[in-house]
């Protein structure tokens, strides 16, 4: 996108009234003769003016079609006043987003020059706060945090395009009559140059902002996007305590970064809060206002390095609604956003290939920190919705959830990519598939496979106590450290379930061998439905059969042989020969007890199968040589 001075740099040599150069074809929004927005506004009639600032005054109208309007006045004859309008009528021509407030058009007239924005019938988030303090009303929480999610979503839109806004704060952000937010006045942003990083930080002499708001690395020339971050954690801030950030400072002792360091240091948030928000009666409310609190210190952290970007915030803000969240862990939390030339070169151009599947490739890497990595790259090509579904649903799920037996995300490349990769740990032992239907290096023992179950069992326990229901349950997912310790991994088909719901209705995907055929049929998937692929995978322990290899038989699957061979008590067909011939008394005891779990967990209906929790309690007393036939039925 061309700069607004590169475009317009010869357009306004004409003062005449209402003269309109020719270059103005451009703007795909009405060019307004100056005589009808004096008509709008009754003249530009002080009863009209809604706010002055600087050198630009703002009055309130009414277009012929009815829609309201704010009409923003850029008065003075000066280069840098021309500059900023000329900034800003580019970037909301080019632009257009949700929650960035949209231009309806634009005028000229002698040594003026006018903006034509939408109006917004609760003014900027400023006066509004203001003003509950003289009313004693106030926005509930929740629709704060609305608010905050809007303004992260203009922020990372405009950063994605490599716009900083510059002049991020509460009075540039307007609200409409249902407390939508949308960011105002870009005429102070600045685009990066083209082929500049969004990440860079060049130099400027540039110092433009608001005292209060300014990020402390900008006196140091530091331009980036990771200045408006700054800005919008003071934000935050006032959204937590219903008080300007200049009255926040003021009544404390150095900057508005410190003073919240204090606060969290001393377990003592709760005195920024505004009691009228409900926290003290509503733990809920509580939780959520303290991790948004060290969201907002995480915001202004120096050097600028160590701040989420705006896509981060946003993901950690959209965690935080839905009570998805741990305090004081949003550090190590937000993820990293690679870009594409850095895992190139950590995958030596992408030549080690770990695996492929429909959706995505896996390829070795090893990162600058050394770090080894599994990185997981979609194809784009066909399917792009589906693929930024998937990645953004396995960004979701490992950014909120962290389990010792779940695979661990490192990072990602931002969802505006061009190419969507997933860096997630390297797990150096392959899959279990690998080691049960691949290996040369000998079966996996019977303890060893028993401690893999368990394992597994505890992570899906896990995964459906924080309302996520898998999907794909199989044991190409189930990854083996050089300990034979179970990381599961790959939840791109993953679903969240919500409270007190016992299934939803979705089109039925994965592994046809491992799937519930109540799922299958009906479409709708449940918690149960994992506990099918487990047994599967249960099964496939038991007797190293891979659960598609049934072609040339009368079973369709793994899961409906074992079936049939258990009912006519042909359980010897079922387990592999090794356990059954070679092994002692107490292990035949409980692989015996392992295939008669395995058979309760692909029974049907699913009301029939134990919960994983049941699954999980079995098995440790399988174990411990505690359990009994009849424990779950």
């Amino acid at each position: 996108m061309r700069s607004g001075f590169d475009l317009f740099e010869c357009c306004f040599t004409s003062t005449s009234s209402d003269s309109i150069p020719k270059e103005h074809s451009l703007f795909k929004w009405r060019i307004f003769p100056y005589k009808k927005l004096a008509k709008f506004t009754n003249n530009f009639d002080q009863s009209h003016c809604v706010g002055k600032k600087g050198s630009i005054t703002e009055y309130y109208g009414k277009l012929e079609d009815g829609r309201e309007i704010t009409v923003q006045c850029f008065k003075e004859d000066k280069r840098y006043i021309l500059q900023q309008f000329i900034n800003e009528t580019v970037i909301l021509n080019y632009l257009p987003h949700k929650n960035i407030v949209s231009i309806y058009g634009c005028a000229f007239h002698h040594k003026e020059s006018l903006l034509v924005h939408e109006y917004q019938s609760n003014g900027n988030l400023a006066a509004y706060l203001q003003s509950e303090k003289a009313e004693n009303n106030t926005l509930p929480w929740h629709t704060r945090l609305d608010i905050a999610i809007d303004i992260a979503n203009a922020l990372n839109y405009l950063h994605c395009y490599g716009i900083i806004h510059r002049n991020v704060k509460s009075s540039n952000i307007l609200l409409d009559v249902n407390f939508c937010a949308k960011v105002a006045n870009l005429h102070l942003s600045r685009k990066l140059p083209d082929g500049v990083p969004v990440y860079a930080t060049p130099v400027t002499s540039d110092m433009i902002g608001t005292c209060g708001y300014v990020d402390p690395e900008l006196i140091n020339g530091r331009l980036s996007v990771k200045n408006d971050v700054y800005s919008f954690g003071v934000v935050l801030c006032e959204l937590l305590s219903s008080v300007l950030a200049k009255y926040l400072v003021l009544n404390e002792e150095g900057n508005l970064a410190n003073i919240l360091s204090r606060k969290i240091e001393n377990q003592a948030l709760v005195e920024l809060f505004d009691p009228r928000l409900g926290f003290h009666s509503n733990l809920k409310t509580k939780q959520m206002m303290i991790a948004t609190a060290e969201l907002a210190l995480l915001c202004m952290k120096c050097p600028q390095e160590l701040r989420p970007n705006m896509e981060q915030v946003l993901e950690i803000l959209n965690s935080i609604k839905p009570g998805r969240y741990q305090t004081n862990s949003y550090s190590t939390k937000a993820l990293k956003i690679f870009q594409y030339a850095e895992l190139e070169e950590a995958s030596n151009s992408f030549d080690n290939c770990l695996g492929m599947g429909g959706y995505s490739s896996v390829y070795y890497g090893k990162l600058k920190d050394g770090r080894e990595v599994a990185i997981k790259c979609f194809h784009d090509e066909n399917k792009r919705e589906e693929t930024i579904k998937q990645f953004m649903k396995e960004t979701e799920i490992l950014g909120l959830l962290h389990h010792q037996n779940l695979v661990s995300l490192y990072g990602r490349t931002s969802r505006h990519s061009n190419k969507h990769m997933l860096v997630y740990e390297y797990i150096s032992n392959g899959t279990l598939s690998k080691h049960l239907h691949e290996s040369s290096s000998g079966k996996l023992p019977w303890h060893t496979r028993l401690n893999i179950a368990i394992e597994t069992a505890a992570a899906l326990v896990y995964l459906h106590d924080s309302g996520f229901i898998h999907r794909d349950v199989k044991g190409s997912n189930i990854l083996l450290d050089e300990d034979f310790t179970v990381k599961v991994a790959d939840f791109g088909f993953s679903r969240s379930l919500p409270d007190h719901v016992t299934h939803v209705s979705t089109n039925p995907v994965g592994t046809r061998a491992y799937m519930d055929p109540d799922y299958f049929e009906s479409g709708r998937v449940s918690d149960k439905s994992d506990v099918y692929g487990f047994g599967v995978v249960l099964f496939e322990l038991i007797s190293s059969i891979p659960p598609g290899s049934m072609e040339g038989t009368n079973y369709v699957t793994l899961a409906h042989f074992a079936k049939r061979k258990i009912l006519n008590k042909e359980l010897k067909e079922v387990v592999d020969p090794s356990f059954w011939f070679a092994s002692d008394k107490i292990t035949m005891e409980m692989v015996t007890a392992v295939a008669e779990l395995a058979f309760q967990c692909v029974q049907c209906p699913k009301e029939f199968r134990p919960s994983m929790k049941q699954v999980l309690d079995t098995l440790e007393g399988i174990r411990k040589g505690t359990w009994g036939f009849n424990q779950i039925t």
